[in-house]
This record gives structure tokens, C-alpha cells and sequence, in this order.
């Protein structure tokens, strides 16, 4: 998916497109969801580790790591996240990912509670 042959020639795009596409989905959301992944503890963010891409015979799979504040809908949070996600690859690489997945890992409201859910594509 990050390169495409056409019979002008080759288009490459970066992985930093998709990682501008998963920061602008969490910004959508008016601060109530943060991109990082929350380890616990003495480990609380793990640097790098935020959005995992990869590309497989099917297709893209996309796994995005959150901490939503308190308060929020966490499945109104991951649904609107992964839509917005769903839509813009499309626009900009033409092919829609296979899966996208948001992975609570936290709730935060003074300090960050742990959490494990996931949120797919299938399920919105």
C-alpha cells in the first residue's frame, strides 16, 4: 500500500502520512484522546511504540495505542477515530485499510487508570 505502480511511474508514501492521519483523528476529538501507549506504572509511555502499521496480503492493518480522559465515551471515542481514519487513507492512498484497531490502554483523570480494550472496523 505505501507504494503504488502506475503507468506514469512509482508513488511512495511515507509512513509519516499515516501517522499524520491517526494524530489529526485524535485531535478531532477536542482533547478527550491522547496517542500514546501507557505501560503501567514505572514504564507509563513507551516512545515509538504509539501506531503500528503493517502490511500483509490482505491488505493494511493499523493499531493505534490511546488514553481517553475521563468522562468521555470510550467507544464513541474509538468509533469516530477509526471512521475518520477508514476515510482519510482512503482519500489520500486510494485503497481502504484492511483493519483498524484502537487499543485503550488508559483512562486518565488525575493519574492514568490501566486499561486493555480494542476497538475494530467490524465492530462500527
Amino acid at each position: 500500500m505505501l507504494e503504488k505502480k502506475t503507468e506514469l511511474g512509482d508513488i511512495r508514501f511515507s509512513r509519516n502520512v499515516i501517522l499524520k492521519i491517526v494524530d489529526d483523528a485524535a485531535e478531532k476529538s477536542d482533547g478527550k484522546v491522547t496517542v500514546q501507549n501507557y505501560k503501567g506504572k514505572y514504564k507509563s509511555v513507551m516512545p515509538g511504540s504509539n501506531v503500528i502499521f503493517k502490511e500483509t496480503e490482505d491488505g493494511v492493518s493499523i493499531d493505534v495505542f490511546v488514553v481517553i480522559r475521563f468522562g468521555a465515551s470510550i467507544s464513541n471515542c474509538a468509533r469516530s477515530m477509526i471512521k475518520y481514519i477508514n476515510e482519510n487513507v482512503e482519500k489520500v492512498m486510494g485503497e481502504k485499510p484492511n483493519v483498524v484497531r484502537i487499543i485503550v490502554t488508559g483512562v486518565q483523570s488525575n493519574e492514568i487508570a490501566r486499561r486493555h480494550i480494542e476497538f475494530t472496523d467490524a465492530e462500527v
